[in-house]
């Protein structure tokens, strides 16, 4: 027995108007933006790389105040 139902066609009047196919024509290919890459405000490739050592240094005087701590 087949229990599928029939496939209906989605542009068919006699189905819910919601759930017809639409296509929207509000945006065209005839329009052009910009670069992503120049409205990013880091424009220094060396920008950010002092980042590893703050947090090393961070992690470092958090285990020495631990272990200050535990050990007084």
């Amino acid at each position: 027995m087949n229990s599928m139902p029939p496939v209906r066609d989605k542009n068919d009047p006699s189905i819910n108007p919601a759930m017809q196919a639409q296509i929207d024509k509000s945006h065209g290919t005839e329009f052009s933006g910009t670069d992503p890459m120049d409205t990013v405000s880091v424009k220094d490739p060396d920008e950010g790389r002092s980042w590893p050592l703050v947090w090393a240094v961070v992690v470092v005087v958090s285990i020495l105040v631990m272990i200050y701590t535990v050990v007084t």
